[in-house]
């Protein structure tokens, strides 16, 4: 059982759950399922899972109810424990095989016997099907594979390593050599393995790199299958995409090229399928602004983009084994740029940021620009080499006038450090980069709630 910081938003609905029903939205096999069934054993006396892909006698009765009354007697004849009223969890999950259940959730609220959840995968697109979506009676959370300092957490690093990174990376001092050596490794580690709850399993129990590419090559396989499925007369096009996305992403430039998909292809053409991609959990867009001030949005370029992998083990595994293995055993002569981006990409997102790159022609290219949430825009570059101090574009971009006294921030292998108004971070401050930003971390942890074993790390 790993511990999985969107639990404390579970937790907190499950104060307040006569008011709405709960819908947690994200990519397949990310363990949304897993963390309902959680809550629902853990503080509920009664729980009933409906899982509309596995049980298609459900799923065609339930399609057919008239009105709550009417679902509730229906369910009632395929409930394994019994539905008790005010104490029992009714768990709809797969919900993208019968979206219409949810126009139903408003009423099922207001008749008050039982708390309903709703969970599936490719919900993103799916949603957009339902007749009626009942805003207001619905609270939804989005779940990302597991983060580093989730990853960190399934495999026992110690919270008093943790907490030291933390700290230094609030006081801008350097952390402790043999800290900060370990858990650079621990980092490659992540990049390989990644945050898919399988994979990680599988290398907590077993070390073995080769299982863990089996498990996550069966999950690519397995977002494909679903590409088919659910895209419909949009897949040919949607699949061409995620195929090109690795090769797209370890080009020189990163942007993904719309003449990869076919000559004189255009970006009007093709944005349906990105969206599709993008909603469905696969994968996160990056759009260029023009001008880094805030609003960003106020200058994108939808057109222009980098478009990374929702998951960095699901990303290498993808690529030849000999990248996984220089990426762990920190090869000098390997320059994978591209796979450290992937990552930071996957963990701004798990923190509710939006994507913006910034690209001049003369000034160069800084990697991700942030919003602060007070008018403030905070450039980040993502560094995997051994030259992390060499950043042209980003020291041109706090020397203009409107960056006076603003920071920026590396991530590299270095340790922290400050000079002038760049701030270098090492890769594992990821595992308390909201802090590190001065931003709003998407769920509170409650630090009683983790129990995490002290190794010598």
């Amino acid at each position: 059982m790993f511990e999985r910081k969107a639990y404390q938003a579970l937790l907190q609905w499950r104060k307040n759950c006569d008011k709405t029903a709960l819908l947690v939205t994200g990519a397949r096999q990310i363990g949304k399922s897993f963390l309902v069934e959680r809550l629902g054993r853990e503080t509920f006396d009664s729980l009933v899972t409906i899982n509309f892909l596995e049980n298609d006698e459900a799923k065609q009765a339930l399609s057919q109810a008239h009105n709550p009354t009417d679902l509730i007697a229906r369910l009632s004849f395929f409930a394994e424990n019994k539905l008790v009223p005010g104490k029992t969890l009714v768990f709809f999950d797969e919900i993208q095989e019968l979206p219409d259940i949810l126009t139903m959730a408003k009423f099922l609220v207001q008749d008050g016997r039982f708390a309903y959840a709703f969970s599936g995968s490719m919900l993103g697109t799916e949603l957009k099907k339902v007749r009626s979506y009942p805003v207001g009676f619905v609270s939804e959370i989005r779940m990302y594979p597991m983060d580093f300092e989730e990853f960190c957490w399934a495999n026992d690093v110690s919270s008093e390593a943790l907490g030291t990174v933390a700290e230094c990376c609030r006081n801008k001092k350097p952390v402790p050599d043999y800290i900060h050596e370990s858990l650079l490794a621990y980092f490659r580690t992540y990049v390989v393995v990644g945050g898919m709850p399988a994979a990680v399993q599988v290398f907590v129990d077993s070390q073995d790199f080769s299982r863990v590419r089996e498990t996550q090559a069966g999950l690519v396989v397995n977002y494909v299958h679903d590409v088919t499925k659910y895209a419909g007369a949009m897949a040919p096009e949607v699949r061409a995409i995620f195929e090109q996305l690795p090769l797209q992403l370890d080009a020189k430039s990163m942007r993904f090229k719309l003449n990869s998909l076919g000559e004189g292809a255009r970006y009007d053409k093709y944005k349906l399928d990105f969206y599709w991609l993008v909603s469905a959990g696969v994968a996160l867009k990056c759009d260029v602004v023009r001008d880094p001030k805030s609003p960003l949005m106020a200058t994108e370029v939808a057109s222009s983009f980098k478009l990374y992998e929702s998951d960095t083990g699901m990303l290498v595994s993808r690529y030849p084994s000999s990248v996984a293995r220089e990426v762990f055993l920190d090869d000098r002569k390997a320059n994978y740029g591209h796979l450290f981006e992937n990552v930071f990409a996957q963990q701004l997102a798990a923190l509710g940021c939006d994507l913006f790159y910034y690209m001049n022609r003369k000034r160069g290219e800084v990697d991700f620009l942030v919003e602060d949430g007070l008018g403030g825009v905070i450039p980040l570059e993502i560094k995997s080499g051994w030259s992390p101090k060499a950043h042209a574009a980003l020291s041109d971009l706090l020397s203009r006038p409107d960056y006076q006294g603003r920071t920026g921030y590396v991530l590299s292998r270095l340790n922290v450090e400050q000079a002038g108004q760049v701030v270098y971070l090492p890769w594992y401050a990821a595992s308390c980069l909201a802090a590190a930003l001065g931003l709003e971390a998407p769920y509170a942890a409650d630090e009683t709630t983790f129990k995490v074993t002290l190794p010598p790390v």
